[in-house]
């Protein structure tokens, strides 16, 4: 079952697990939370004052799991640390460290490296973080970047962009304005609260910590605002509380480092949202030039690169090009290394023999695919495919643009249950083209659908 403080607060339970704890409330800056807080503070016996919605949940369960991190608390209603410190000092509580996480690919590494780059503790000339599982990158131009995170959003879903609060909500009241200009490029917040990262238009919208938190992203493109500053000559990060607009994160708060604590909090916890990748864009100047002496540069690829055979080392450096026209039969271990053309492989990705591009020709798929683009698949080895751009071999028909029997398309499938078996009722190949004379391609019957094999799932275009 899953509840909220306010349900704990009307009944006991036995067992309480509380995920994201260090977001359990107190009694600053609720606004309309304030009664419903204060209510069941009464209700409890406890002084609404000098209490939190923590206490509520220690004093409603028999057994309670607490997820802590304080790296995370980011605004003055958060509960305070040193109620937690309280609470781990009590001899009945039992304390675990969780030393793995299963969210970013870049693993405890980058997370490190993450929090000594916010904290000032990065040497210069340091080794910039280097890894074949995650791309940290630093853009020069915002545009640049917008383009890579709907790119990666196309290939992979779930990439977003997510701001610091260096900008007013003005599009709230007025769907017309942008709230954030730089550079050439508006853009708006997000336009819901709720759910925002699985919204229809979220791809062309900021989110904040708020509609993140919790939420795990494939890219997460960070825009750090004009409320965020470096001193070089003390070596420290710099809160510029006048550019700084949430207004409930900031209100209460006398100590200006316990602002710079939260907001810095804040840039940690959205840079630990994307699983494959993290992109920066800074605003202001004197941070941009810091990170830049510790975070490797984006740079436009402007197209596929063939290798000499010379350079090639076979899915390393390199993986095998196939055309569509001329495949039949190719897709199978690479056997001489002269009999294919060798395309450079992006260093976002890990080498693996499963890689292979094929030039994709026609424009059924040129919403994501531009016509004759040369693109990177991963062979496929099982697993659900549904919703995902597939390669497929076609044995009874030939592609209309291709005119061999591959096609690319977009993979749907609705299966039917009998017990515990399941199996397909109809298959979809979906073209996702401008062109609306395309037509989906369906299999029906168990004939047809041994009519079709997925050879590989598309990644990007190169």
């Amino acid at each position: 079952m899953v509840v909220g403080p306010s349900e704990v607060a009307n009944e006991p339970y036995d067992i309480v697990v509380v995920d994201e704890s260090h977001r359990l409330r107190r009694r600053v800056n609720l606004g309309t939370y304030f009664g419903a807080f204060d209510a069941a503070c009464k209700k409890l016996g406890l002084d609404n004052n000098h209490c939190s919605e923590l206490d509520w949940m220690v004093q409603q369960s028999k057994k309670l799991v607490l997820f802590y991190d304080e790296n995370q608390s980011i605004k003055p209603s958060d509960t305070t640390k040193e109620s937690f410190d309280k609470l781990k000092a009590d001899k009945k509580t039992k304390i675990e460290r969780l030393r793995s996480q299963f969210r970013v690919k870049g693993g405890n590494d980058y997370i490190q490296y993450v929090d000594d780059l916010l904290r000032c503790k990065k040497v210069k000339n340091q080794q910039f973080f280097d890894s074949k599982e995650y791309e940290f990158l630093l853009f020069d131009s915002i545009e640049d970047m917008v383009d890579e995170i709907k790119q990666r959003d196309q290939e992979n879903g779930l990439s977003r962009m997510i701001a610091g609060y260096s900008w007013e909500w003005i599009s709230k009241k007025d769907q017309s304005l942008f709230d954030i200009k730089i550079e050439n490029t508006k853009l708006k917040w997000n336009n819901v609260a709720d759910d925002w990262i699985n919204s229809p238009n979220a791809v062309n919208e900021v989110g904040c910590i708020h509609t993140t938190q919790g939420y795990d992203l494939n890219y997460a493109g960070i825009i750090f605002g004009n409320e965020i500053s470096y001193d070089k000559a003390k070596n420290e990060i710099v809160i510029l509380e006048k550019n700084y607009f949430d207004k409930n994160g900031k209100q209460s708060i006398k100590d200006p480092n316990q602002l710079k604590e939260y907001v810095i909090n804040i840039y940690k916890t959205i840079m630990l949202r994307g699983i494959k990748g993290t992109y920066v864009y800074v605003c202001d100047q004197h941070l941009k030039e810091y990170l830049a002496q510790f975070i490797g540069k984006f740079k436009i690829q402007n197209q596929a690169k063939v290798l000499p055979l010379d350079s090639v080392i076979p899915f390393q450096n390199s993986v095998p090009l196939f055309s569509l026209k001329a495949a039949a039969g190719a897709f199978s271990e690479v056997q001489e290394v002269s009999d294919f053309t060798w395309i450079e492989l992006p260093t976002r990705y890990k080498p693996s023999k499963d890689l292979f591009a094929c030039t994709v020709i026609g424009d059924s798929m040129n919403k994501v695919i531009p016509n004759g683009s040369i693109c990177l698949f991963r062979r496929y080895t099982g697993g659900s495919r549904n919703g995902k751009i597939v390669l497929v071999e076609l044995t009874d028909m030939l592609d209309a643009d291709t005119g061999s029997c591959y096609t690319v398309k977009e993979y749907q499938s609705v299966k039917t249950t009998d017990g515990e078996n399941w199996k397909h009722k109809n298959i979809i190949l979906k073209p996702l083209s401008y062109d609306q004379s395309y037509k989906e391609i369906n299999f029906n019957d168990e004939d047809d659908l041994n009519l079709l094999k997925v050879i590989g799932i598309f990644e990007s275009v190169l």
